[in-house]
């Protein structure tokens, strides 16, 4: 099971009025859904678009968001650790506008988290305390690409941080669906 491709995705919201925000929209999908499994689509969309009530009627958008949100709820409980951020590809994108993705990506997770339920810091375990809070440095990130190659091994190195904390927060926050509902 794959996700649709970030510029497929892109498109349509751009098409809608809805801007850049498939990266952000996927993060707060992984969000809403590392602390409640059962978080509806529905209340996603109405969350993330509550001015823009044509979007639902986008035959379009929703079955890309339909596909997206299978996708999440399988890769966010996955035992095999298979989460893919839907980021913009590396081949035919600017390292400044993927850190950019990234950053939006981790605001649309912690944006996820928080709309779903998420109560104050201070209650959870201090590892998952401490990935919010380095999560939250990442959503400030601008992308400043000067073509070094060590650039990109550092974004590769916190594309694969900010997937791993994801997974993490997830089985911090659900131990008991993440061991029992994948089988």
């Amino acid at each position: 099971m794959q996700l649709p491709a970030y510029q497929q995705l892109n498109n349509a919201l751009q098409s809608l009025d809805f801007g850049d925000r498939a990266s952000e929209l996927h993060g707060f999908l992984c969000g809403a859904i590392a602390l409640d499994i059962s978080y509806p689509l529905d209340t996603c969309i109405s969350t993330l678009a509550p001015d823009l009530s044509h979007v639902v009627t986008s035959d379009e958008l929703n079955k890309l968001l339909a596909e997206i949100y299978e996708v999440v709820c399988v890769q966010m409980t996955d035992p095999v650790l298979q989460l893919e951020l839907l980021l913009p590809d590396s081949d035919s994108t600017d390292l400044t506008t993927r850190v950019t993705a990234l950053a939006s990506w981790c605001d649309g997770f912690l944006f996820g988290l928080a709309n779903a339920g998420l109560q104050a810091q201070a209650t959870l375990p201090k590892d998952t305390s401490e990935i919010l809070l380095d999560l939250t440095r990442i959503s400030q990130l601008h992308g400043a690409d000067t073509g070094e190659e060590d650039e990109e091994v550092s974004f590769y190195e916190l594309l694969e941080y900010v997937r791993m904390s994801a997974l993490l927060v997830a089985e911090e926050l659900q131990p008991i669906k993440m061991t029992t509902e994948v089988q």
